[in-house]
């Protein structure tokens, strides 16, 4: 049958790959399972670790990931990586508002789409690291009370602003204001806040898309 099928000649290209994969025809080309002590000893303790936890636990957990627009397995995720609860996001300045000067040259920071009813609702401390270069010309008395201005559209809500570009100027930010990187989230859309959560070493990025709706 085989001779048969070459005599035709439609042979397709993958074929001689396919048949000499080291898996062999039939593999979907997923990982190995692992038999190993160390990979049994992981899935024994991963099982353990996501067992239901007492009915008020995870009624806590449940509240406080809630709180914070999370799901109950991202937070509670977190709490296993790191041993301490999430109390606390930053989120880029530029995401969150629109920062310009008006016709006398004052400062105007004008909330994204649906971002003020975001912040309202969010129920631990927030942070927002703002772009050093965000406002033209901006002097340091104006740097210095920028997080007044800020404010005003967001109701107070803003506990700090670091300003930077990357993870070591959210580093900085957060040992100002006592605050463990363990117990903090970066709220971000795309790559590029993934990446800046990683390099800060938070343990936990989160799309702005399902922050909070």
């Amino acid at each position: 049958m085989g001779d048969r099928f070459d005599r035709l000649g439609v042979r397709h290209a993958n074929v001689e790959s396919l048949l000499r994969r080291p898996a062999g025809i039939g593999h979907n080309g997923g990982p190995t399972f692992d038999v190993s002590w160390g990979a049994w000893v992981w899935r024994r303790a991963a099982k353990k670790a996501w067992a239901n936890p007492k009915p008020e636990v995870a009624l806590r957990r449940i509240r406080r990931a809630e709180s914070l627009g999370l799901t109950y397995r991202e937070f509670t995720s977190a709490l296993m990586d790191t041993g301490s609860h999430l109390g606390a996001a930053v989120v880029p300045l530029s995401l969150a508002a629109r920062v310009r000067r008006d016709a006398g040259h004052a400062i105007v920071v004008e909330p994204r789409n649906g971002m003020a009813e975001k912040v309202a609702k969010f129920g631990g401390r927030l942070f927002m690291l703002g772009d050093i270069d965000a406002v033209p010309a901006m002097d340091i008395d104006e740097r210095d009370g920028f997080l007044g201005v800020a404010n005003r559209p967001f109701d107070g809500r803003i506990e700090a602003i670091g300003w930077g570009y990357d993870g070591p100027a959210v580093r900085t930010m957060l040992r100002a204001n006592n605050l463990a990187h363990q117990e903090t989230f970066l709220v971000g859309a795309g790559i590029p806040h993934a990446l800046l959560a990683e390099t800060a070493h938070l343990p936990l990025y989160k799309d702005i898309d399902s922050w909070l709706t």
